[in-house]
């Protein structure tokens, strides 16, 4: 299932709450594990399931979730 972009701004929006320092989108690619992401800082790779996850119902994506992922 293709994953729509508002989910990948939704998911740095959050980020940004915790880690201001993320950065702003700029653009992203898809590949077999996921997402590569490049903010105006830097690039931030997010797994298939975090995705899927903040689609389906963004309340199971933990703030451990989006600190791992603003570290990567």
């Amino acid at each position: 299932m293709p994953i729509p972009i508002f989910v990948i701004h939704e998911l740095l929006m959050r980020i940004h709450e915790l880690d201001p320092s993320i950065g702003s989108y700029r653009s992203h690619t898809f590949n077999t594990v996921g997402a590569v992401i490049i903010t105006s800082t830097r690039k931030v790779r997010i797994r298939k399931a975090i995705l899927n996850r903040q689609f389906k119902d963004p309340e199971l994506v933990s703030e451990k979730d989006l600190l791992l992922i603003a570290g990567s």
